[in-house]
């Protein structure tokens, strides 16, 4: 007979409920082309204590089993005692915690394994039990991991926790939920946040031993705001001007990420009638009452944040800054005018950004020392085609309509019914046709950009790192559409804490794929599964982990090698075979 430990071991439960170990080889089935079981053994039946009550035949084929007990592993073969022991720390017979009772035979750890992995490699658990202490903290990271796993209301967290690994089994009550997102203060939030800023010159450390050409660069901080509906009687919630959700007050959170790990390092609610241009000023406030030292950090905003008295501010305080810039200055306009030669020159050109850009300087005070500040024009090519092509399309389309005597939309006539010419033919009849010197106009309109900045000389570099900004606008589409953080359905006292678990969840998402992105981009032959984060998520929900008769663990189900790569393209390991309930 050949040696045993060659063999495969499975269990196979009958109709009547009872489980036998059966032992098999492969072998390669020619016609089939393709591995199949072979030489199936039985072992014997699996005792209600997880030992083996193996069968007088296969003890004599296999004396070596005979003279002690077997038992029913984590790896799927019969293991000693001691073995089985080390698996499962819960020796053999001993009764189930009453407060795991609850928990599914068959549960999902992919998922929440993983991201408590990024959570606590990435130091956020640390700095959670750190400012809000070690039982609230990892509350905060649950509620976290639960929007992450696209839970919606709060008061469904305990059906999720049954079905999912948790590191501790925790139950929460919607009234517990209630009183830890209550217990959350603005101060705790700012602690947090500053040691997550902290943090990231840890991060940046790594990355310029990778990559030394940036060593001594600063590190680019982008700023957006966006308003969340909002249910609660928050003083916040103000009506303003919603995007979605009309009807609904809304309350502004602004929020600043690295623009290299996609981490969010800032959080800030505030009133929902409050437009950006106004709001910059209180985001810094807020910043450095949180005591942000951002000397070592770039600054990027969009238009929407674009004012003579914010880039006055920025400098005041000292603060590069690459910023966005409404065309509707006059000086730009006459900028644009004098300098649009240049900006039709190929020498002024690049073909990476297809863009051409030019520079020139604005003399700005800190006080009594002059401070330059450039202004970069920018000719963007792109743009001049989409644009003409818009137009064209909506004025062809309304004279389509006017011919068949049909209403134009009120609001494509506001957009577009200036370039719609009517003419009146020499039979008395009204014909309509597009203004091309109109629409040349304002598409060429369309290719003029504009940034300020105080710490970039060169345009093309900042047009670039411009463009990294379009990452705060990826965590706007995570929370909103992933993590159910479009409206908050809490109330005033909850709305603090509600928001940093939604950041949180955000952030871990974010850290997930900007991961995964790395990976792909470094090893040649992988890539995200469907390009989709959210099936890369979905696919690690798939990992299972079965509970033992008697023993406090669940054991790992085989990981397919699809979702092994889920697993490399997090640079996280598998999943352990045997995870304990209440182990780290």
């Amino acid at each position: 007979m050949a040696d045993p430990v060659n063999w495969n071991f499975t269990a196979e439960t009958n109709a009547q409920g009872r489980t036998y170990i059966k032992a098999y080889k492969m072998a390669w089935d020619k016609v089939a082309k393709k591995p199949k079981r072979a030489l199936r053994r039985h072992v014997g039946r699996l005792l209600p204590d997880d030992r083996i009550a193996m069968s007088e035949k296969f003890l004599a084929d296999h004396p070596q089993y005979r003279g002690q007990d077997w038992y029913w592993g984590a790896s799927k073969r019969p293991v000693t005692l001691a073995e089985y022991k080390n698996d499962f720390p819960t020796p053999p017979g001993t009764a189930v915690d009453p407060e795991d009772a609850d928990i599914l035979n068959n549960i999902s750890v992919g998922l929440t394994w993983a991201a408590y992995q990024v959570a606590y490699n990435s130091g956020i658990l640390k700095h959670l039990k750190e400012v809000f202490g070690d039982d609230t903290g990892e509350q905060l990271l649950y509620l976290a991991l639960y929007k992450l796993a696209g839970g919606t209301s709060m008061m469904t967290y305990d059906f999720w926790r049954q079905q999912v690994w948790l590191p501790k089994n925790i139950r929460l009550s919607g009234q517990k939920i209630s009183e830890i997102l209550q217990s959350v203060t603005k101060t705790q939030i700012n602690d947090y946040f500053q040691l997550r800023h902290l943090r990231q010159g840890e991060v940046w450390e790594k990355i310029f031993e990778k990559q030394p050409e940036l060593k001594g660069k600063k590190i680019k901080y982008a700023l957006d705001s966006t308003s969340i509906s909002s249910y609660s009687d928050n003083p916040m919630a103000q009506i303003g001007h919603a995007k979605q959700n009309e009807g609904l007050k809304q309350i502004n959170l602004t929020v600043v990420c690295d623009q290299r790990s996609g981490e969010i390092v800032f959080a800030y609610l505030y009133d929902g009638s409050v437009n950006d241009v106004v709001s910059l000023q209180d985001v810094l406030w807020a910043m450095k009452e949180a005591n942000f030292d951002l000397n070592n950090n770039i600054l990027v905003t969009d238009r929407g944040y674009n004012s003579l008295i914010n880039v006055q501010k920025m400098i005041n305080i000292d603060l590069s800054f690459v910023q966005g810039v409404k065309r509707q200055e006059d000086v730009i306009k006459r900028a644009f005018k004098k300098h649009r030669a240049s900006l039709m020159n190929g020498a002024f050109y690049n073909g990476h950004l297809r863009a051409s850009a030019f520079t020139y300087k604005e003399e700005w005070e800190q006080g009594q020392i002059k401070c330059p500040v450039y202004v970069h024009l920018y000719r963007l090519d792109e743009r001049y085609e989409q644009q003409r092509a818009l137009i064209w399309e909506n004025v062809a389309e309304m004279i389509e309509l006017k011919q068949r005597q049909q209403r134009v939309p009120s609001d494509q006539w506001d957009n577009y019914g200036r370039y719609l010419v009517e003419r009146n033919n020499d039979d008395g009849s009204t014909s309509w046709m597009i203004d091309t010197a109109k629409m040349d106009q304002a598409a060429e309109r369309a290719t003029q950009f504009v940034l300020r900045s105080n710490c970039i000389g060169n345009p093309f570099e900042a047009l670039e790192i411009y463009h990294q900004r379009g990452i705060v606008e990826q965590d706007f589409n995570q929370m909103k559409n992933w993590v159910d953080g479009d409206r908050l359905r809490v109330g005033a006292k909850a709305v603090q804490g509600k928001m940093l678990v939604t950041v949180l969840a955000t952030t871990l998402r974010m850290m997930m794929l900007f991961t995964a992105k790395s990976v792909v981009e470094k090893k040649p032959g992988y890539r995200i599964p469907n390009d989709s984060i959210d099936y890369l998520l979905k696919s690690l929900e798939l990992v299972k982990a079965e509970k033992r008769k008697n023993a406090n663990a669940w054991v790992r189900t085989t990981i397919p090698a699809k979702r092994r790569r889920c697993f490399e393209l997090l640079e996280l390991p598998e999943p352990p075979r045997t995870l304990l309930v209440g182990s780290r």
